[in-house]
């Protein structure tokens, strides 16, 4: 079927104000990010970036830890060199990861330095706070206070916000924020700008077992960060420290119900951070060993496919629940 030039150059004209009006009326897209430490057997910034974009990420958290691809002790020149990679290869990096717990972490204030040069505000403490039942457990919640407090005020003074991450005890390590409340307890008092969580999909429902539900809605004000996992339970043998282990799965075969997470997102008004951890078929990103030291979980191909799956449904889950993937 032949068009008349006329009829073309009409519809060729009607096209910048539809897409106009399309733009105006869909909301931004959210990006969804991976951390670099899932890529740490790779010895350059440039190949964990290959392959977060090969699985269509739009982003990459990165690890800014002892032997990572940005090591504390050098953050003040790599940083700035990992987000300008990351930039050229279009991606984002709203979000890096650290073993910050207060003011008193070493590299804390040079960490916080750099971040706020690269425009970063978000980063992820993946330190975690640990119980001793031993000891009187409120006394110890007591005691995070003074420490929160000395990272909050670094925080307010570089723009940026710290993220407890919430794991719950993994591995006979009773950990400090899993079930939210008891981390909670001390948050409330801190303006989220400055000390929040990194909520994890899985690791809140391991440790909430029923319902996940109370946990969020008391803590949403302070949930800066969302990181992504799924998880089954495998029944453990008699004598066995629980009766029940959790292990991660790809997203959509386990017991997280991601529309409904997602749905709690759109209501509360996240606009945080969100990255998918892979700790399935082998990828727990190996962070304690440096990088191009660790051995590849799988196949590059067969990584990325993995990779892309488990992003692909999230996005779905996302758009059903009306959070704009």
């Amino acid at each position: 079927m032949k068009i008349s030039r006329r009829a073309a150059a009409a519809g060729f004209a009607a096209v910048p104000f539809a897409a106009s009006v399309a733009a105006a009326q869909t909301p931004p897209k959210r990006v969804v990010g991976v951390p670099s430490g899932q890529f740490q057997f790779t010895p350059s910034m440039e190949e964990a970036i290959a392959i977060a974009k090969d699985a269509g990420f739009d982003a990459i958290e990165w690890n800014v830890r002892d032997g990572a691809h940005v090591p504390p002790s050098s953050v003040a020149r790599d940083l700035p060199r990992a987000v300008d990679l990351t930039h050229k290869a279009g991606l984002k990096t709203e979000m890096v990861t650290t073993s910050i717990q207060d003011a008193q972490t070493p590299y804390a204030e040079d960490i916080l330095k750099a971040m706020r040069a690269a425009g970063i505000r978000f980063y992820r403490s993946s330190n975690y706070f640990r119980y001793d039942y031993t000891k009187d457990v409120t006394a110890q919640l007591e005691a995070l206070r003074p420490r929160i407090a000395s990272i909050a005020a670094l925080n307010a003074k570089y723009g940026t916000t710290i993220c407890y991450h919430t794991h719950s005890p993994s591995n006979g390590v009773d950990l400090i924020g899993g079930n939210v409340w008891d981390l909670w307890s001390i948050l409330k008092d801190f303006d989220p700008r400055q000390a929040g969580f990194n909520y994890d999909t899985a690791h809140t429902v391991i440790d909430s077992l029923a319902d996940w539900r109370p946990g969020a809605y008391v803590a949403r004000r302070s949930i800066d960060g969302v990181a992504v996992k799924d998880f089954n339970w495998v029944k453990q043998p008699p004598g066995s420290r629980a009766y029940a282990q959790d292990v991660m799965c790809p997203l959509g075969e386990g017991l997280v119900d991601f529309k409904a997470h997602f749905e709690f997102f759109r209501d509360i008004g996240f606009s945080g951070p969100i990255n998918i951890h892979f700790e399935h078929h082998g990828m727990l990103a190996p962070v304690v060993t440096p990088i191009g030291k660790a051995v590849a979980p799988q196949p590059r191909d067969v990584m990325v496919r993995l990779m892309a799956a488990d992003l692909d449904y999230l996005r779905g889950k996302m758009r059903e629940a009306g959070f704009s993937s």
